[in-house]
Parts: C-alpha cells; sequence; structure tokens
C-alpha cells in the first residue's frame, strides 16, 4: 500500500511601498541678480515665478503604491484518499468428512441404540409392491439384542399380498423366535456357536450409496451433533431411457464417530411410452443413541 503525502508550503509575501517625501524650508531669491538662472524643469511647474516674489510652494505628490497585494496561494488539490484494500479474503479450505463407516461399525461403537430399515419399491402398477421394515434394539448391559422384521409384499398376478411379522430376542446365550400369533421358540447356543456367529456378522458390512455429497449444515439429529449432507444418484435414467420424476437423497453423519444417524433416498421413475412408474424410498434412521433400552424374552417365550 503506497502513502501520498502532499506538503503544501504558502509564501507570504508582504508588499508596503511607503515613500516619505518632505520638503525643505522655502529661501528668497536676491533682487539684484543680475541674470535670470537657468531655470530646471520640474514636474508638475507650469511656470517660474517673478524674480523677487515669494515662490509658492507646489505640493508634490506622494505616490502610493497600487500594486494589487499578492493574494497567499493555497492549495486546490484534491487529497489523494489513502487506497483500503477492498479484496475479499479467500476463504480458508476446511474438509468435513463426508464418508461413513458401515452400519455395522457404526453399531458396533455404540452402548445402546434403536435402528430402523425401512425400504418401500411400487410399480410399475398399483398391484405391484414391496414394504420391508426392519427394526433392531440394543443394549450391552446386559448383552441383549432384539429384532422386529415386517415384510408386506404384493405382484399384479398374486391373489392377495404377502405378509411376514417375526422378532427374535437374544440375550446372552438364550435366544427366542416367533411371534405372539405363531408361536415362540426357545433356544440356546454354545459359546463355541456365539463366537463363530460373531466372526461371520463382522466380515458383512453395508454403506449405502452415497453419490458426490454436498454439505448442507451442522445440524442436531435425535439428539446427535450431526453434519448434513446431500446427493443425487448419477446416470438415473440413462440406461433404461426412463424420464426420472424424483433424485433426492440425504444423510446425517455423526462428528463424532462418523456413524449414519439418518439417511433418506427417494427416487422415481416414469417411462416416457408407457407412463409406468416406478418409485423407490429408503430411509435408515438411529435412535435412543447410548440412551437406556430395556431388553426382554416376551411372556409366551419360556425355555
Amino acid at each position: 500500500m503506497k502513502k501520498t503525502k502532499v506538503l503544501l508550503l504558502a509564501m507570504l509575501l508582504s508588499l508596503s511601498l511607503a515613500c516619505g517625501l518632505t520638503n525643505g524650508p522655502a529661501v528668497k531669491s536676491t533682487p539684484t541678480v543680475r541674470s535670470k538662472p537657468p531655470v530646471e524643469s520640474k514636474p508638475d511647474i507650469e511656470s517660474t515665478p517673478d524674480v523677487g516674489s515669494t515662490p509658492t510652494e507646489i505640493p508634490i505628490s506622494i505616490p502610493t503604491s497600487t500594486e494589487t497585494p499578492i493574494p497567499i496561494p493555497t492549495s486546490t488539490e484534491t487529497p489523494i484518499p489513502t487506497p483500503t484494500s477492498t479484496e475479499t479474503p479467500t476463504p480458508i479450505p476446511t474438509s468435513i468428512p463426508s464418508s461413513p463407516v458401515g452400519i455395522r461399525a457404526g453399531l458396533a461403537s455404540l452402548n445402546t441404540y434403536s435402528l430402523v430399515i425401512a425400504s418401500n419399491i411400487t410399480g410399475p402398477t398399483q398391484a405391484d409392491f414391496s414394504h420391508t421394515r426392519f427394526e433392531i434394539q440394543k443394549s450391552n448391559d446386559p448383552n441383549a439384542i432384539s429384532m422386529h422384521y415386517v415384510v408386506n409384499q404384493s405382484s399384479a398376478g398374486d391373489s392377495q399380498p404377502s405378509q411376514s411379522d417375526s422378532y427374535t430376542y437374544t440375550i446372552g446365550d438364550a435366544q427366542c423366535s416367533g411371534s405372539d400369533v405363531d408361536g415362540w421358540e426357545y433356544t440356546t447356543t454354545t459359546p463355541q456357536q456365539t463366537e463363530m456367529q460373531a466372526l461371520f456378522t463382522q466380515m458383512i458390512d453395508i454403506v449405502p450409496i452415497i453419490d458426490a455429497p454436498t454439505f448442507v449444515a451442522s445440524e442436531t439429529m435425535n439428539a446427535i451433533m450431526t453434519n448434513h449432507f446431500s446427493f443425487r444418484i448419477s446416470g438415473l435414467g440413462l440406461q433404461s431411457g426412463a424420464e426420472v420424476t424424483t433424485n433426492q437423497g440425504d444423510y446425517w453423519l455423526a462428528q463424532d464417530g462418523q456413524y449414519i444417524v439418518k439417511y433418506s433416498l427417494v427416487t422415481e421413475t416414469s417411462d416416457t411410452t408407457t407412463q409406468a412408474t416406478l418409485h423407490m424410498d429408503l430411509l435408515i434412521e438411529l435412535t435412543d443413541i447410548n440412551q437406556p433400552v430395556n431388553i426382554a424374552f416376551p411372556v409366551g417365550c419360556v425355555p
């Protein structure tokens, strides 16, 4: 940044012209002068006075200065303002992690939780649909887990929809599965079997589809501080030629742990020829995170 200083030098010129001209006393001339001395030419005297007469004193005008005083110069130059920077500071880029850990890995990091995974698929006709809902509750104290699995689906050729509604409770090495309608089955597993089952589940994990996410905001979701991201599925409709009418995905990642607190995806396409519509929505949501969860065998399940 350059700074410009304008120096103004004022010179005061004061001119006083004063001429203090005065006359001496008059001197009488001698009458017996034989010849008249030559008369000097004087300004403002029209003729020479007679000899013997008292010369008349001619007032001499003292010239006064008619010169106009030189004014003190003043600067008319506009001061140059000190330049200020109008540049917008370049923001420091920040990296907000957008990749979640797998569903299983995220759940393993929590003491307690309630999880819902639900999907709904409809089309191409109104008779074609599949509704699935999977609910899990987990508590590490004691080591207990409950699962509720509901399926309701139908196809255009089916006479009626098929339905399934079942529960599984596991507390320690004991397990109870079934429903109040179909009855309950109580079983136990050995520590060796439990170990092998756990090993198998650790080999499989699920990461839902995420495509070029965009950060939305930091938000509280289900009492957890999260980072909200949105995305769209790229290439949807290119293979089938169908028109994409809905394509929206959102998910919320826990700031501490990068596990999915909530995930939502809604897509819909329409056949431009037959007007057949296919709709799909998927929801994954965690609640009761590290909050007390009560898990117990149902009343009808006994050893």
